[in-house]
């Protein structure tokens, strides 16, 4: 699949439901802020997430799977969830 573990971790979070924001992912998967950030940063260069602006709030980024990374889930085998 070409993805880390801790990135693979985020995509199922994502799967599950986009993040409200960084703090909520890294809520989410147990991570320090300053980690998820990394591993977030590195999905969207690959265009397997993607950080949008919240429309309640310009300040917060919300985090969601793009096609890319629902399509590369779908190919991850069953015994990958974290």
């Amino acid at each position: 699949l070409g993805v880390h573990p801790a990135q693979l971790h985020v995509l199922h979070e994502l799967a599950e439901r986009p993040a409200r924001s960084l703090a909520d992912l890294a809520e989410r998967t147990h991570t320090d802020p300053s980690s998820a950030s990394v591993v977030v940063q590195r999905l969207v260069e690959r265009r397997l997430v993607a950080r949008s602006e919240a429309a309640d709030d310009r300040r917060r980024t919300e985090i969601a799977l793009t096609a890319a990374g629902r399509a590369l889930l779908a190919r991850a085998p069953a015994n990958t969830r974290v």
